[in-house]
Formats: C-alpha cells, structure tokens, sequence
C-alpha cells in the first residue's frame, strides 16, 4: 500500500503554544487510527491535511498535493465528519441528500443518491424526515452525504460518540466494508480504542504535539509488547500450581481468577493447551486492557522516561 498522506518535521503554532511539534509520519491507505488525549494536537492535524491552516515549518502532502497551495483539489478528494452531525431535521433524507447533490454538482443525483444510500443502509428511510432518525441513521446519513462527491479519504471525529453499542458496531463494520469493496481510506479519531483495535489497520499515537507511534498494527502485534489477561477457569488454584511450573513469573493467581502477563501468542497458547490438558473448563479469557490502550500507555511511559 501507498502512502496518502506525508509529513516530514512538521510544527504548527498558535502564539507560544505548540500544537504539532517536529512531526515527521507517513499514514498509508487503509483505515488509520488517531489517538491522543484533548490537545494533543489531534484536530490541528486534521486542519492542515485538508488545507484550512499553514504549517509554520516542515511540509506535508496529501495524495502528492500541498494542502495550503492546492486546498480546493486536496478538499475534493478528502472529506471530514465531525462528532455527532446536525441536519435539518424537517427535510427528508432524499430532499437534503438532493440539496448536497446539488452543491457538488453530481451529475444524475437521483441515481447516485441511490447508490450511496444502499451503501451505507439508509434506502429505505430516504423519505422519513431526518428529525425521525436515530443516532445512528443520521450518522449514516452524514457518510451518505460525503459519499456523493466520491472522497479517496474520509476522516472521521468521534464517529460512534453517540451511538448505541450495536449501532456502533454495525457503523465500523460499514468503514471496514467501505474499505475493502470501494477502496476508501479512512482517519478515525476516537478515544474508544477498542473499537479502533477492531477496525484499524494503521495507528498514530499524538501526545501533546509529539508523535509518540506510528506503524502498522500487525507489526505491532508481532512486538513484545506484555498484554495482561484475565483467566477464569472450573479450578483456577489447580491451573495455577500447574502453571507456574511452565509460565514462572508471568502468571499470578487472585481471588477473581489468573492474571498472565503474556508477551508472545506463545504464552496464551501454553496456557489453553495447559487447561485442556488438565480437563479443566474455561469460563472465561479476556485482556485486562485493549492492545491499542497497552501500546499507548507503554508508548507514553517510554516518552515520560526519556
């Protein structure tokens, strides 16, 4: 995969406050997840890939173009949605959708209003007004409308801020199918990073202007980063005594269950083959935290520490 969008040293300033300091990232294509707590630089990133401000130093290019230079040609190819989208809601799905249309001038609007709206799963409710919608319909909605003008990239900020947990699954599963079947890229901004772990195949971790991590997912599972699960069993004392004597030091026992501090796929295989050995059952295996939560604290230790 090609990289969409470059930065090299990049710094942005607002007065004496630095928002981006010295970044230098490559985001390839695929679905990247952008992390960082509030003020980490995160909306000011989005701001200069689609051209609204200048960077003070460095350069960035998005699909080859300067953002500042080139801005009309960067903003027809990338399209932003931020958290939690407001429409008129007396209009009809297929009355706004056609208004957009007719701003961006898409030629045969009925059509391709019908196409993007059975992409993202709104057919049916074109003719309801939008103030009849859920949270997640008109978070449909909103990717409908930016779908119109066929972006290569979609940014989105927050986007299951306000949903429901099964509205929220089903909208990822949108992006990831919007991804694999129309080729879009997209940037999810979010600080619910399991679902980010779910989606994304790329992650930028931003702490207070510093780029902190960037890579790829799957590289970063082939690390050694530890991830720690928790493990409930028929007999957790029984596995526990036959445990240690295989995983030492990386295993402790509690009243809740096992915690295994696994830091290869290796160590979680040894304990499954280790409990079905043993005949015992599993309740349950779950990670105390998210792989993305473990990188970032692990990235941001590293950064407190150097």
């Amino acid at each position: 995969m090609g990289n969409i969008i470059n930065l090299e040293s990049l710094t942005k300033k607002y007065g004496k406050v630095t928002a981006l300091d010295n970044i230098s990232v490559n985001i390839p294509e695929g679905i990247t997840a952008l992390i960082g707590p509030n003020g980490s630089g995160k909306t000011t990133l989005i701001n200069l890939i689609i051209g609204l401000i200048k960077p003070n130093k460095g350069k960035i290019s998005v699909f080859d173009l300067d953002p500042w230079t080139c801005g009309d040609r960067v903003r027809e190819l990338v399209a932003v949605l931020h958290e939690k989208p407001r429409f008129p809601s007396w209009y009809t799905g297929l009355e706004y959708l056609l208004y957009i249309a007719n701003i961006y001038d898409v030629p045969n609007p009925k059509d391709k209003i019908q196409e993007v709206s059975i992409k993202v799963g709104i057919e049916k409710s074109l003719h309801r007004r939008i103030g009849e919608y859920s949270a997640g319909m008109v978070q449909r909605l909103a990717l409908a409308q930016v779908l119109l003008s066929n972006p290569k990239l979609i940014i989105l900020d927050e986007p299951t801020a306000n949903l429901d947990p099964k509205a929220r699954i089903e909208f990822l599963d949108l992006i990831i199918n919007l991804r694999k079947y129309e080729k879009i890229s997209f940037i999810l901004s979010s600080h619910v990073l399991p679902e980010l772990e779910r989606a994304c195949n790329f992650v930028v971790f931003l702490h207070y202007g510093h780029a902190l991590l960037a890579s790829n997912i799957k590289d970063l599972i082939r690390s050694s980063c530890v991830l720690d699960y928790k493990i409930h069993t028929s007999d957790d004392s029984l596995l526990f005594q036959k445990a240690k004597k295989v995983l030492s030091e990386n295993i402790e026992l509690s009243e809740s269950g096992l915690l295994l501090k696994a830091s290869t796929p290796e160590d979680i295989r040894s304990l499954l083959k280790l409990i079905l050995d043993s005949g015992l059952t599993l309740n349950y295996i779950e990670p105390e935290r998210s792989f993305l939560e473990t990188l970032y604290l692990s990235a941001l230790n590293k950064q407190n520490s150097s």
